[in-house]
Parts: C-alpha cells; sequence; structure tokens
C-alpha cells in the first residue's frame, strides 16, 4: 500500500513542478547597443546582457571573441543559488573573466569556466549571439536541414529570424533547400511580423522555381495576420512575374486570408495580371468566394471585368460568384459590367445570366438590369428570348416589368416561342393600366405589325379586367387592323364580348360598324 503511495506522490510532484516551471515570463530589450534578456519561473531566472559583436568556439561552450568596447554578462538563480560571470575585451583585444558565486568574486578556472561551459549553449540559443557564424558552421556540417534542426530548440522569433536570414544569405543553396526554409519560416516562427519581414526581405530568392515558390506561398499560408499575409503578397505581385502555377499558390495562400478587405485588396492586384489558365480560374474563384463582404466581392468581380477579356470557363464562373453575393445592389451592378462583354457564344452563359438576375431581389435592381441587357445583347436564339422574359415575368413590379417588356419591342417578330412567352409576360402584370399601356405601346412601335402579333395582342385583351382600358386597346387595334382579315375581325369580336360595360362595348361595336 506504501508504495502506491510514494508513487502516487512523486506524479504528483512531477506534475506541480512542470505546471509552476512552464509560469515563464521572458523579455527583451535594447538600450545603447546593449541587449538585455531577461526570464523568470517559479524556480529559475534568467539576465543576460551583452554588447558588440561576440564569437562562440566551435563546441558551443566558450567565447572565442568580442568585439573592441563589448562584453557579456550572465546572471542565473536557480532555487537561491545565485551565480554570475562577465566577460569583457580588453583594449589589447584579449578577453576578462569575472566569475560570482552569490555576491563573492571566485576565480573563473575551474568553476567558472566548467559553468560557463554548462550554460553556453542555453545562453546562445536565448539571445541570438554568434547567430550568423554558427548557422554557417552548422550548414557546412549538416545543410539545410540541420539549421532547422537547431532553429527548432530556439524560442525567440527573433533569433530564429537572424538563423534564417544567415541561411538565405548563402547563395549555394538549391532548390529543394529553398523550398524546405519558405515552408519552415511559416511553421518556425511564432511572431507573423518577423515571418513578414522575412519573406518581404528575401522573397528574390524563391521565384526562380515553382516549386519553390508553392512552397513559399505555403508557408505565407500559414500566418494568422491577415494583414501580414497581405502585405506579403501585394509585395509579390508587385515585384515578381509569376508563372501560372505560382498565381495558384499565391492564391490558395490568399484564400487563407480572413478579412475581406486584405483578400480584396490583394484579389484586385491580382486582376491585372489575371491569367485565363483553368487553373488559376479555378483558385482565383475559390478566393473570390471565400470573401463574406459583398462590397468587396463586388469590388474585386468589377475590377477583373474591366482589365480583362474572359474566356467561357472564366466568365461562368464569375457568373455563378456573382450569384452567391448577397447584396442585390452588388450582384446588380457586376451583371450590369458582365453586359459591357460578350458572352461566350453558347446558349449555357445567357441561362446562367438568367439564373443569376433571377436572384436579385429588388425590382427596380432587376429591371435596370434586364434593360442593360435588351440594349447590349442581340437576341442570338429563341431559348434566350425566351429566357429573357421568363425571367423578366419574375419581377415583382408591375411598373419595373411593363418597362422591361417596353425595351423589349424589337425582340419580337423573329421566333413564335418568344413572342408567345411576350404575352404571357404581359399577361403576368396584375396592373390593367400598365397591361393595356405595354400592349398600345407595341402597336405604335410597330410600323406594319404582323397578323400574329396582332393577334397575340387581341388574345391578350380579355386578361385586362379594366373594361375602360380593353376598350381602348381594342379600338387602338380596330385602327390598324387590315380590314379585310375575317380572322383578326372574329378575335376582336370576340374580345368585346369580354367587357362588361354596355357603353363601352358598343363604343367597339360602331368602331367595327364604321369599317364596314
Amino acid at each position: 500500500m506504501m508504495w502506491k503511495f510514494k508513487t502516487l506522490f512523486t506524479i504528483f510532484l512531477i506534475q506541480w513542478i512542470c505546471f509552476f516551471s512552464n509560469a515563464q515570463s521572458v523579455s527583451y530589450s535594447s538600450h545603447n547597443s546593449v541587449h538585455t534578456y531577461k526570464s523568470k519561473d517559479s524556480f529559475s531566472s534568467y539576465e543576460i546582457q551583452h554588447k558588440g559583436k561576440i564569437e562562440v568556439t566551435e563546441n558551443d561552450q566558450a567565447i572565442k571573441s568580442i568585439s573592441s568596447g563589448g562584453f557579456l554578462k550572465v546572471s542565473k538563480t536557480t532555487f537561491g543559488n545565485k551565480r554570475a560571470i562577465v566577460i569583457e575585451s580588453t583594449s589589447s583585444g584579449n578577453l576578462q573573466y569575472t566569475y560570482y558565486v552569490g555576491k563573492k568574486a571566485t576565480p573563473f578556472t575551474p568553476e567558472g569556466k566548467a559553468w560557463l561551459a554548462d550554460i553556453m549553449l542555453d545562453v546562445i540559443r536565448k539571445t541570438g549571439i554568434s547567430a550568423e557564424s554558427r548557422a554557417n558552421r552548422i550548414y557546412k556540417k549538416s545543410g539545410v536541414d540541420g539549421v532547422i534542426e537547431e532553429i527548432s530548440e530556439i524560442e525567440s522569433s527573433r533569433v530564429k529570424s537572424r538563423y534564417f536570414e544567415a541561411l538565405l544569405g548563402n547563395s549555394n543553396i538549391n532548390n529543394k533547400g529553398l523550398a524546405t526554409i519558405a515552408k519552415s519560416i511559416g511553421t518556425s516562427i511564432s511572431s507573423s511580423s518577423e515571418r513578414g519581414r522575412l519573406y518581404r526581405k528575401f522573397s528574390n530568392k524563391f521565384f526562380n522555381n515553382d516549386e519553390v515558390a508553392i512552397a513559399y506561398f505555403e508557408g505565407v499560408g500559414r500566418i494568422s495576420s491577415s494583414s501580414e499575409k497581405g502585405s506579403i503578397l501585394r509585395h509579390v505581385l508587385k515585384l515578381h512575374k509569376l508563372s501560372d502555377n505560382m498565381m495558384v499558390g499565391l492564391l490558395e495562400a490568399c484564400t487563407r486570408i480572413s478579412s475581406s478587405s486584405e483578400k480584396g485588396s490583394v484579389l484586385r492586384e491580382v486582376n491585372d495580371l489575371f491569367s485565363n489558365n483553368e487553373k488559376v480560374i479555378e483558385a482565383y474563384f475559390e478566393a473570390v468566394d471565400n470573401i463574406s463582404s459583398s462590397s468587396e466581392r463586388g469590388s474585386v468581380l468589377r475590377g477583373l471585368l474591366k482589365n480583362n477579356q474572359l474566356n467561357g470557363p472564366a466568365m461562368s464562373a464569375l457568373l455563378k460568384s456573382t450569384g452567391n453575393i448577397s447584396s442585390t445592389s452588388e450582384k446588380g451592378s457586376v451583371l450590369r459590367l458582365v453586359l459591357e462583354h460578350p458572352l461566350p457564344n453558347n446558349e449555357t452563359a445567357y441561362k446562367e445570366f438568367f439564373k443569376i438576375a433571377d436572384r436579385i431581389s429588388s425590382s427596380s435592381e432587376k429591371g435596370s438590369v434586364m434593360r442593360k441587357f435588351l440594349g447590349n445583347t442581340e437576341l442570338s436564339s429563341s431559348n434566350v428570348g425566351v429566357w429573357f422574359y421568363e425571367s423578366t415575368a419574375s419581377i415583382s413590379s408591375d411598373s419595373e416589368r411593363g418597362s422591361v417588356l417596353r425595351a423589349s419591342y424589337e425582340y419580337l417578330g423573329k421566333y413564335t416561342e418568344v413572342d408567345k412567352e411576350f404575352f404571357q409576360t404581359v399577361k403576368s402584370i396584375s396592373s390593367s393600366s400598365e397591361k393595356a399601356y405595354v400592349l398600345r405601346k407595341l402597336l405604335n412601335n410597330k410600323d406594319n405589325i404582323s397578323e400574329s402579333l396582332l393577334l397575340g395582342i387581341i388574345e391578350t385583351i380579355p386578361n385586362i379586367s379594366s373594361s375602360s382600358e380593353k376598350s381602348r386597346i381594342l379600338i387602338d387595334v380596330i385602327e390598324v387592323m387590315p380590314k379585310n382579315n375575317q380572322k383578326i375581325k372574329d378575335e376582336v369580336l370576340s374580345a368585346a364580348k369580354t367587357i362588361s360595360s354596355d357603353s363601352e362595348y358598343r363604343r367597339i361595336m360602331e368602331k367595327i360598324h364604321n369599317l364596314e
């Protein structure tokens, strides 16, 4: 029973020690070229000060040299026991050692020398002294992987950066090594600003090879700060010519930016360099579709349309992305700009366009888009015309629906299916005055109106509820209809019978009688 108690107590003691030893505070500061490191936990404390260029021995256990006027001071307290050492460079270039145990100066050799050897690697990793020469030494012995392994033993992002800088200053590193470095900057350094500084400063190292550049963007994508990520990507876009594969890597990193404004800012820069390459299109619109802000997404898509001639797949992807914009005004704004570019010569693009237009809830916005369509697009097939009127019929406002229909008269008379859909859309208008106005304007705007259109107008009249409106449009019809066309005359008489007002009905009969 006793051994169980001892085991449990030991486990508890280890956990207690680990908990409190992890509660560590660390600070760095610099003043008048003197750099200070301080750390403290529940059992020990460190204070290190250094000035000047300090080089360490190859075994990392002693000081090799200190530049003139420089020094290294190390003080460590463990469980109340304090030791300290001061190493200074003399005027003659020699090193002078002063070693303390508590407050008492003690000969440096052998105890102080042994203590320095014991803590030296820890001091090196905490302060970054001799970082450049150590990185070069480790690289010569163990290559890039050896330096990366050493960096993993260092806590400070600032110190890690110095080792990466030393690596990247080496012109002999191959593409595989550069790719490893690019990824490691993103995984090894916790500070977004330090990562950003390195990626910007050494970006010219990473864009002579697709694989290296893609590794670079993978590392950039791991940065948590949206502003740093955006800054790096904009920097790259301004300074480097990117292959399609590199652009895909950049866009994938852009997708991982959480801020809509930062993401939009990067994509607007991409717009100037957009490629109709299939992979670029896919990566670009994945990034766009991850923008939550309607105004940002609209701004990006309008910028793309203004600067580029999109191929079929790119235009299709743009339309789908536009459909996912929640703001009606932004959706309408993009669709109107789409119409200033020729849609791909296939019905799929037109069908997609009307599908997106039908997601516009605002009648005025949708009416504006449909009128823009009429002004910028030829009727390429009967299907396009039918889809146009089907989409127009879903506009909730009678006045907007009527306005679009009045602007569409040039579409009529080419395809029977289109004419039929036009009159079906007229019938969908609930307002008698608006419905009649559309029909009267059609009569006035079509010289030598065809029999089929005239019959379409007459067949639509019974759908008007107002007797006076029915009468007015029938009189207009009688004035333009061929006098010897019995079929049209019979249809007029049939429509007249739907007029409930006796006086209006008599007006129609008198008008017909006067023609005979």
